[in-house]
């Protein structure tokens, strides 16, 4: 994607050495060295191919400005009293020669005031020097012209003659040596002395062949004009131009000033030497102008190529940069095949660096899911339509999964072919929290679901259990009949343990949370998990003493670490190792579902680690989902895992696993660990101290008349007196007309137009004194206790201990 680029031209300032001394003294010699060189430059007696003291007044009018003309002035004065041509008087020399240098400052002017670049660097500079000197050169002509008919009195015979030569000889020079001269010391002035002698090795060092080349066509070009010119005339000379415009188009305009001095110089030498006064000398002028104006020309133009390439190369490197900083995947590519590719989509999809992404194929990097419409998408592009924003899941190179991306492509021509830019944007992490919103609205659902069956269901079981109970009582002298009776009692236990599990995952048993030590719930519930597993297994428990506390149902955390124990069973039929752990984790290493849960800063842990055979991503994505299993058909319920993930959710915490196939499986359970020291509460050793016999009247609100005779029986054959009522509005009613001869309130939550909840309500509104103990099939305790504090939440089915048990601490707590 890079455009080639041969060479650079960094940016340079040039500019003049400072004025002193040393540099009036430099023109003042110099002007009288040049105009010594007069009798070595004329093509015939009285013509000279240039004059390069106006070279010099040029260049340093250019330069210096009006400060060079005194020393000039002042060796153009010495040089003419010492060497006169014509009878001058003193004062006609100082006049005309500060006439013809002021000329030349005049023009330095208006060069100035254009924005002259002294490194002829463009076209256009070449150009104005040229024309401004066309004119310049004519206007001192003119005025050396006057100067002579001033001298002699008279217009002289052949005055057009020597305006002529005058006028062409100034321009010569100042076109062939005066840029030479400017580059020169512009050059000089940009170093100091250790600079120039860096410079100077970097020259001796850098010089490539095509340099070598370039220095000796000089001479060969010139050899080989000389000795054409005998036989085809002067223009065997225009051999010159073919060296000069490779010097210039591959060195620039500074070195092309310095190589037409030479060819200038080389060839009026050789004239004279191979065709001798045969050639007009008006010929020759033109011939030395046209290829000192031609090599600057040359040279400009590749100046400015050169400057075009760097800040196309300057441009292309910001391109590159921001691309590069751009934190959403881009990709250009052709046929879908890469061609460039930025970090960020390297990193994206797994590579160290973009380049290793170059010439993938795209579609070979997409899921099988998403290959065809990837396929589809370089077919649009290539026919040369955009692509709106698409979704699509890639494959990591690294194999470290796959990621989601949305992306949009337009189509552009690329080296003939049709190319496309592709701009993604990964989407993982919200695809992830939509799976996670979607997991949650199905788990909502079905908890909905399961909650409504076991609110049913434990009606059912409240009728099973009450009935089972009062003819288990009365059987008493007939084994057989209580045997019976013992099996239903049994079925409905069986029964409600699985409606519990049904309210663990749907997130709405009632929970009795205490302060617990992790340790003490691992430890006790050790001696079962072993007659869980069986002899075949080895389990390893480490405790950390310093695990902590938490808030908890000792009986649901207990079903916790039972069910991950079974599932970790059941994962090696054939043994294994067991491991069970604790520890007190710091809320920064906690997983980010913990930190969700809780804005704890210490998570007490609890980790069931085996050496099964693991699980693949698909299966670790629907684990807790509720009925989910890979048992076979009647080895589990689906149940398992959901209820444990139910159970901390409701307690607060949060459940991650880790697992590979072949490698086994990790599942970490982490509760919020309660600062500080505080007394765990311990499991009662003894049964209840509640005697299943009470008195007292209570008034029963059921809306279920099943449900309503079989807890009116258990509480009638414990002593109590009961009064019933069908719903809300009749428990009101009953409680306007004999509140004071009602001991305790007993109502279901879920009823028609007043529930539960509602009725305690407006009770305690009426009657705040009156004990209220609620029976729910499901229900939300958090809720039921913000709605209503202090009241007692029994689950459902009912047994005759439990339920008078409430009863009796309800009516003594009042």
């Amino acid at each position: 994607m890079d455009l080639p680029v041969t060479r650079t031209a960094p940016p340079r300032e040039d500019r003049p050495p400072a004025w002193d001394l040393r540099v009036a003294l430099g023109l003042f010699v110099g002007w009288i060295l040049l105009g010594r060189t007069g009798p070595f430059l004329e093509l015939v007696p009285g013509v000279r191919a240039w004059y390069p003291p106006a070279a010099l007044v040029a260049a340093a009018c250019i330069l210096w400005g009006a400060r060079a003309l005194v020393p000039i002035v002042a060796a153009a004065s010495l040089l003419a009293v010492l060497t006169p041509t014509v009878d001058d008087a003193l004062w006609q020399v100082l006049v005309f020669s500060v006439l013809l240098k002021a000329t030349y400052w005049a023009a330095s002017r208006v060069l100035e005031a254009g924005g002259f670049d002294c490194d002829f660097s463009t076209p256009y500079d070449v150009a104005r020097f040229g024309f401004t000197y066309l004119a310049t050169a004519g206007v001192a002509a003119l005025l050396n012209t006057l100067r002579m008919r001033g001298a002699t009195g008279t217009l002289l015979p052949d005055g057009l003659v020597l305006l002529r030569g005058f006028w062409i000889g100034d321009l010569v020079a100042v076109i062939a040596l005066a840029p030479a001269l400017i580059v020169t010391v512009t050059w000089m002035a940009d170093v100091d002395g250790s600079a120039l002698h860096a410079a100077a090795a970097r020259l001796r060092t850098s010089w490539s062949p095509s340099a070598w080349l370039q220095l000796a066509s000089v001479p060969l070009a010139l050899v080989a004009a000389a000795s054409l010119a005998p036989g085809v005339g002067f223009f065997s000379f225009a051999l010159c131009f073919l060296p000069l415009g490779w010097i210039a188009l591959s060195r620039g305009a500074r070195v092309a000033a310095l190589a037409n001095v030479v060819f200038s110089v080389g060839t009026v030498s050789l004239v004279h030497g191979s065709l001798g006064v045969a050639t007009k000398s008006l010929e020759i002028q033109a011939f030395v102008a046209m290829l000192a104006i031609t090599g600057l020309l040359v040279g400009s133009v590749a100046d400015e190529r050169e400057r075009a390439f760097a800040l196309l190369g300057r441009s292309e490197e910001r391109y590159r940069r921001l691309v590069e900083l751009l934190p959403d995947p881009l990709v250009v590519h052709v046929d879908g095949r890469v061609l460039f590719a930025n970090t960020a989509a390297a990193t994206v999809l797994g590579c160290p660096d973009g380049a290793e992404l170059v010439g993938v194929s795209l579609a070979d990097l997409a899921t099988p899911r998403s290959r065809r419409a990837i396929e589809d998408r370089v077919r649009e592009l290539h026919a040369g339509r955009s692509v709106e924003l698409t979704h699509h899941t890639m494959q990591r190179v690294d194999g470290k999964g796959t990621v989601d991306l949305e992306s949009v492509s337009i189509p552009f021509e690329y080296q003939g072919a049709n190319a496309a830019l592709t701009v993604a944007r990964d989407v993982s992490a919200r695809v992830q929290l939509e799976e996670q919103l979607r997991h949650a609205q199905r788990m909502e659902a079905v908890g909905r679901l399961a909650g409504g069956v076991a609110h049913d269901f434990n009606n059912l079981l409240t009728v099973i259990v009450s009935y089972s109970e009062l003819i288990q009582a009365q059987a008493a002298n007939d084994p057989v009949l209580a045997a019976d009776v013992g099996e239903i009692r049994n079925a409905a236990d069986r029964a409600a343990a699985l409606t519990r599990q049904l309210l663990s995952f749907s997130r709405r048993q009632v929970l009795q949370p205490a302060p617990l030590d992790v340790n003490a719930v691992v430890s006790g519930a050790e001696g079962l998990l072993r007659r869980l597993i069986g002899p075949e297994i080895e389990i390893v428990s480490r405790l950390d003493p310093a695990a902590g506390m938490v808030n908890a149902d000792r009986g649901q955390l207990e079903q916790v670490i039972m069910n991950l124990v079974v599932n970790a069973r059941d994962a090696m039929p054939d043994g294994g190792v067991l491991t069970v752990e604790t520890a007190l984790v710091p809320a920064t290493d906690a997983p980010e579902s913990a930190r969700a849960a809780s804005t704890a800063e210490q998570f007490a842990t609890i980790i069931v680690r085996d050496t099964g055979k693991g699980m693949d991503a698909d299966t670790m994505r629907r684990i807790f989902d509720p009925f989910f299993t890979t048992k076979e058909i009647g080895r589990g319920t689906g149940l398992g895992l959901a209820t444990v993930h139910g159970i901390i959710e409701q307690s607060g915490g949060a459940v991650s696993v880790k697992s590979e196939p072949g490698y086994g499986s990790e599942f970490r359970i982490l509760l919020p660990a309660i600062p500080g020291a505080v007394q765990p509460v311990q499991p009662s050793a003894e049964p209840t101290s509640y005697v299943a016999r009470g008195s007292g009247r209570v008034l029963l609100v059921e809306d279920d008349p099943a449900v309503r005779e079989g807890v009116r029986r258990m509480l009638g054959a414990s002593g109590y007196e009961v009064v019933e009522a069908a719903d809300g509005a009749a428990a009101l009613a009953t409680l306007a007309s004999e509140a004071d001869a009602i001991e305790v309130l007993l109502s279901d939550v879920a009823m028609p137009a007043l529930d539960g909840r509602q009725l305690s309500r407006e009770v305690r509104a009426r009657w705040p004194q009156l004990p209220i103990v609620l029976m729910s099939g499901f229900a939300d305790p958090d809720a039921v206790e913000r709605d209503v504090p202090g009241v007692t939440v029994l689950q459902k089915p009912l047994e005759v201990a439990t339920l008078v048990a409430a009863v009796q601490g309800a009516a003594r707590r009042a």
